[in-house]
């Protein structure tokens, strides 16, 4: 009977024993899956902020008028009603397209003044010329064509005007006194997803064009002189 209980007790240790490595290793599996779907999911996104950035390219050819894209009168080509108000994630949750302006404007929610949006700050350190980004495309990723099966997320891509000018107006693409960033813009595209999941990058990109008897003649395409991918600060 003494045997009989050892044996018993082993059987329970061994059996336990295995059951826990079961468990483990199921979590280990779990566990590496999600990482690998989480880190499709990321490259994914990248692309799609990639692709944002390629759409506003072609549809920044087709307006002579740059003023006019940086005073919000012309936008892209994707738009998904008024340049305001929240919209829903396909993936889940919601993203506000004034909150989200505000953020890269003068980096808060809430509206900003002239005041803060002129304000001097790292990422900002031009004053009056600060860049006053302006919403161009936005909309569903799955509106873009680009994307066989576009994921559930949501687009935004601003544009506003390059760092090189000093003439103190963010809304006119060069001046005939300052002409330096002329044909230059710079665009943002931002890409969100389920759970706060974001991707973002920046470029500039600049257009070619010469004066002819006076006026400006623009050689066809756009090129991009600076690409770099923003990364999203954990609190």
């Amino acid at each position: 009977m003494r045997e009989s209980g050892v044996a018993l007790i082993l059987v329970l240790v061994v059996t336990s024993l295995l059951s826990t490595l079961a468990l483990g290793l199921a979590v280990v599996v779990s566990t590496n899956q999600l990482a690998e779907g989480n880190f499709g999911d990321s490259v994914a996104m990248s692309y799609a902020a990639d692709a944002g950035v390629e759409l506003a390219a072609h549809d920044l050819t087709q307006s002579a008028d740059w003023d006019l894209v940086l005073a919000g009168v012309i936008s892209g080509a994707l738009t998904d009603g008024g340049a305001s108000g929240v919209r829903n994630i396909p993936a889940g949750g919601a993203v506000s397209l004034s909150a989200e302006t505000n953020q890269i404007n003068c980096g808060k929610a809430s509206s900003c003044t002239v005041a803060e949006m002129e304000a001097n700050s790292r990422d900002r350190p031009w004053g009056a010329d600060n860049p006053r980004w302006r919403l161009f495309e936005y909309g569903p990723v799955a509106a873009l064509d680009s994307f066989e099966r576009p994921g559930p997320w949501y687009l935004l891509v601003w544009v506003a005007d390059d760092g090189r000018e000093t003439d103190g107006n963010p809304l006119a693409d060069g001046t005939a006194a300052d002409r330096r960033g002329r044909g230059v813009l710079r665009v943002r595209s931002a890409v969100y997803g389920a759970r706060g999941a974001r991707r973002v990058v920046e470029a500039e990109l600049a257009r070619s064009c010469h004066h002819d008897s006076g006026v400006e003649v623009c050689q066809p395409g756009i090129r991009v002189q600076s690409w770099q991918e923003l990364r999203q600060l954990v609190p």
